[in-house]
């Protein structure tokens, strides 16, 4: 389960340096294998561990569930422990019972709201424990664990099963991936399931809340319904990532609905039976009409409901920035400020002066809050910590841009306002709660500590507001399994009183300027709106002709107030006044109660230390086959990792035939700590001549990633032995020798090039990457050769929006024993990647020359490409897993030389040409670029001149 992932960055760097057996480590670490096929987060795959370093971890278990937690988590893991085996009961009941034990990680490392399960290679679930803030589509839960663990469970036990011959492979194979055809099911059936089930085992989640319907009524009565191919994966326009869930969740209601919902669990048996992506035929089985035709009728259903239930608008509509517009602040001068999210450009905090256009100020990542101080602005934002969570803390920025300055560090402070005298009320996540506290503005230059002001166990307090005259703090209050509140905190004596309770969530208090009431936001009639408090009587009256959502409302000295509301593409701003206003009145009497602050001991665990080696024994195999020159090599793979991917491996073995002999591979990760060790070793053979070469390598080496929002780095050190041993008795004379070499290995790369949801590239920073090799043959102590490789690029927008001017800079060299030095190749089509390559296509990029016509000791090319896109069709045939996202086209101009003695500049060979491109997605998640492109050569030595057509797979760099 993740929110929608509106901004991609591009790729963070990875090591090549230890062959593809190290990207396959780095999967496992990430997530177990398919985990990226059910529950999907963004930037899941890392070549750092999952978890933060400083979290140490230990083990609770059930009679069917082994929860791992760390410190700080006691009384959550507790909780968790209480009521798992309560809500498997109940999810079983419906869909059946999985096998083995269930691993659940119990980690708050994260101040973001999310989950993920996985089937391979075992049963794997993971809950972040910070509870979503109630006005977010995740927020409509008074215990978000025990939610989100039903959404996680539920994809256990959909997607574990595996029925009919299929089920059989289990049997010879293990839990080997193909073997659960569920998880290759488009993602709004993945997810529709999961999200229908959390809320029907909870009674509350996103299929009853109002604005989580929005997103689908909303697209069904503008006519922008999306088609059961949009809807499997994939998609960038909005209602981007959330479609599947969305789409998903109400497809399987109305399936429940018309065919009872004991028929979604005759769906998942059927599915189970099914060939991977072929499980749209199970719908016929099942409910007697093929699946395009249910998904007709489906989107007739909703068409009807929303036309019936579309709400009148009396605002004004101030942008138009579409998918995610939040948390608005009013200015001196009525200015506004507010953040933007969406698939077009890094998150940003904008301004917006009456009869002007929006102006970007600053990048802003997804943060709660804007709050105006003076001539200053004070918000949150997320960053890394640790290369491990997302964690925030606040910053302030001069209201007319520049650089932001840091005011905590490390804090998990959010949601900032500041009273007339200066001091800041925010809050701080804790595990288990969320409390208020208050900070002195630090000086420029440091950074203060939030100090606690009020705090509840297991109670979230969540935007907090000064009063105009700084005696009274308005905030939102939600307690663990109690209603969603309004309640006035006064600072001097920190008593809490409840202003506003009952049904629903109310949240985002804004005083009006007089102070004699609140705004605030609330779901308590289905969908978000605007509601005034009255603060001495408690009367409340509902803000009518907002339209069909209203959310953050934020008050101008004019009396004007700005709310954020939805259409058919997203979230934007509306304004309209409150002296012309028209009002519901509720008459709703006040609540008043008076809650010291409390802090319970957490209860007494059974609790061992965590205990890597249980969940790494292997628990499948895949056959290998493989035809190698003369060679016929069968033998198998299997692989694994622990619950909290601290230890990965990956392991081959086969016999090669005639030849009658074994060979093997071992490669191993360890990420517990930082940096990352790496270890490999293989034993294989080749022909050589007319004999064999038997070789043995070793390899060792250490990652240290360093992730940061808006920038990456990664540096590698390795060490490489191999011991060569010939043998050719028919050669003339005969050979029978050893030969054994070391290589020391050092790379760097640093990153700070982006791309975005409609990218068709990087679209702005760059990357550096470097690397070194030292050579030495053992059998010559003196001899020694190096080899140097460095790469540069670049990425400016251009004209149109999306365009792309990209330029790379790249050389290579060697020096040293001559026996020992390397070749580098200038040429061929590409994919020119981004990670570490020691080998000879290090730096290879010359389009319409072939791979090996441009070699040397030396070598260096330069290419400069214009990327243009041409069409976004987001479209695939019915549920096959295949999207066309996107065409585009580029005009490239290359160079490249390579050179053993002198370098000559009128033997460098030059081409100029064009490519045609088309980003898909495949297997519903997967993306791959398909390339086909032409050049013309220029080619001084004469031997490849005119045109030249060539392809390849992903873009050239």
């Amino acid at each position: 389960m993740r929110l929608p992932a509106l901004m991609q960055t591009a790729a963070k760097p990875g090591s090549a340096g230890l062959a593809v057996a190290c990207a396959v480590i780095a999967m496992l670490l990430a997530a177990g294998g398919i985990a990226a096929a059910q529950s999907r987060q963004a930037d899941t795959i890392s070549t750092a561990g999952r978890y933060d370093p400083q979290l140490h971890f230990r083990t609770i278990s059930t009679q069917r569930f082994d929860i791992y937690f760390h410190q700080g988590e006691d009384a959550l893991a507790a909780r968790v422990a209480g009521f798992v085996e309560e809500v498997a009961a109940t999810v079983d009941q419906r869909f059946g019972r999985p096998h083995g034990r269930i691993h659940v990680v119990l980690v708050d490392q994260s101040d973001q709201s999310n989950g993920w399960a996985t089937v391979f290679p075992y049963n794997l679930i993971e809950l972040a424990a910070v509870p979503p803030p109630s006005r977010s589509l995740l927020g409509n839960t008074d215990d978000w664990l025990r939610l989100v663990f039903s959404h996680e469970y539920t994809h256990i036990v959909h997607l574990e099963k595996s029925r009919g011959w299929i089920g059989g492979l289990g049997r010879v194979f293990g839990r080997i991936p193909f073997r659960y055809p569920n998880a290759f099911l488009p993602e709004w059936q993945i997810e529709g399931i999961a999200t229908y089930q959390e809320s029907a085992v909870t009674g509350q989640g996103r299929v009853p809340a109002g604005d989580f319907h929005l997103l689908i009524d909303s697209a069904a009565a503008a006519g922008r319904f999306l088609s059961i191919d949009r809807a499997s994966g994939g998609l960038v326009d909005w209602p981007s990532g959330n479609a599947v869930y969305a789409y998903g969740a109400y497809f399987h209601d109305f399936l429940a609905e018309r065919y009872g919902a004991a028929s979604l669990a005759r769906l998942a048996d059927e599915t189970a039976r099914s060939l991977p992506y072929f499980g749209a035929r199970a719908f016929r089985r099942v409910f007697g009409r093929p699946l395009g035709v249910l998904w007709k009728e489906f989107e007739a259903q909703q068409v009807s409901r929303a036309t019936a239930g579309a709400a009148a608008s009396d605002a004004v509509r101030l942008t138009r920035h579409g998918f995610v517009v939040a948390a608005p602040a009013v200015g001196r001068e009525g200015r506004l400020y507010y953040g933007t999210a969406n698939p077009h450009e890094f998150p940003a905090l904008m301004t917006l002066a009456r009869g002007a256009a929006p102006r970007r100020l600053a990048t802003w990542y997804h943060g709660q809050r804007i709050a105006v101080s003076g001539g200053e602005l004070v918000f949150d934002q997320l960053e890394v910590v640790r290369d491990a969570g997302l964690q925030s803390d606040l910053y302030a920025l001069s209201i007319d841009g520049g650089a932001a300055r840091r005011l905590t560090r490390e804090a998990r402070a959010a949601e900032p306002d500041v009273a007339p005298d200066g001091t800041i009320v925010c809050t701080v996540q804790e595990p288990g709660r969320r409390l208020l506290a208050t900070l002195t503005m630090p000086a420029a230059g440091k950074t203060a500590t939030p100090r606690p002001l009020v705090a509840e166990e297991s109670t979230e307090f969540s935007t907090p507001r000064w009063s105009p005259d700084g005696r009274t703090i308005a905030a939102e209050r939600r307690q663990l399994g109690g209603p969603s509140e309004i309640v006035l905190i006064d600072p001097s004596t920190r008593l809490v009183r409840t202003l506003v309770g009952g049904r629903g969530r109310h949240a985002e208090p804004a005083w009006l300027p007089d102070g004699s009431a609140i705004l605030f936001s609330s779901d308590r009639h289905g969908r978000f709106a605007l509601y005034a408090v009255d603060v001495a009587t408690g009367v409340v009256r509902q803000l009518l002709g907002t339209g069909d959502a209203a959310q953050s409302p934020a008050l101008s000295p004019d009396g004007r107030v700005t709310f954020v509301g939805y259409t058919a593409g997203g979230y934007d701003l509306f304004e309209m006044p409150l002296a012309a206003a028209r009002w519901s009145e509720e008459a709703a009497a006040p609540v008043t109660r008076t809650v010291a602050p409390l802090r319970a001991s957490p209860p007494a665990l059974d609790a061992r230390p965590y205990r890597p080696w249980p969940t790494l024994t292997p628990r499948y195999w895949v056959p290998l086959v493989e035809t190698r020159q003369d060679q016929l090599l069968l033998g198998a793979l299997t692989s694994g990792n622990d619950a909290l991917g601290r230890h990965a491996y990956l392991a081959t073995g086969a016999w090669a035939l005639p030849r009658d002999q074994a060979e093997w591979s071992l490669d191993y990760a360890y990420a517990r700590w930082r940096p990352t060790l790496l270890a490999s070793a293989s034993r294989t053979s080749d022909d050589w001549r007319a004999g064999t070469v038997r070789s043995l390598e070793l390899s060792g080496g250490v990652l240290l990633p360093v992730r940061r929002v808006r920038w990456s780095s990664i540096a590698f050190a390795g060490l490489h032995a191999a011991r060569d041993q010939y043998a050719c008795a028919g050669c003339a004379p005969p050979v029978a020798a050893v030969e054994s070499r070391r290589d020391v290995r050092l790379a760097w790369q640093a990153s700070n090039a982006h791309a975005f949801g409609y990218s068709i590239s990087a679209e702005e920073g760059g990357t550096v990457t470097v690397t070194s090799e030292v050579s030495q043959r053992a059998a010559h102590a003196g001899q020694l050769a190096g080899a140097a490789t460095a790469d540069a690029r670049h990425y400016w927008r251009a004209f149109p929006r999306h365009a792309v001017i990209a330029a790379r800079l790249a050389g290579a060299t060697t020096w040293g024993d001559a026996g020992l030095r390397r070749v580098f190749e200038a040429s061929g089509p590409g994919p020119e990647h981004a990670g570490f390559d020691f080998g000879t296509s290090a730096i290879a990029l010359l389009r319409g020359f072939r791979a090996a016509d441009v070699f040397g000791q030396h070598a260096a090319v330069l290419n400069v490409d214009y990327r243009f896109p041409l069409a976004w069709p987001q479209r695939g045939v019915g549920t096959l897993p295949l999207m066309l996202r996107s065409v585009h086209g580029a005009f490239f101009a290359d160079a490249g030389h390579a050179w053993d003695a002198a370098f000559r500049a009128a033997e460098v060979r030059r081409s100029f040409g064009a490519e045609l491109s088309a980003d898909t997605v495949v297997g519903y998640a997967l993306p791959l670029t398909m390339t086909a492109g032409a050049a013309v050569r220029d080619d001084p030595s004469g031997r490849r001149r005119g045109w030249a057509a060539f392809a390849r797979l992903s873009r050239a760099f």
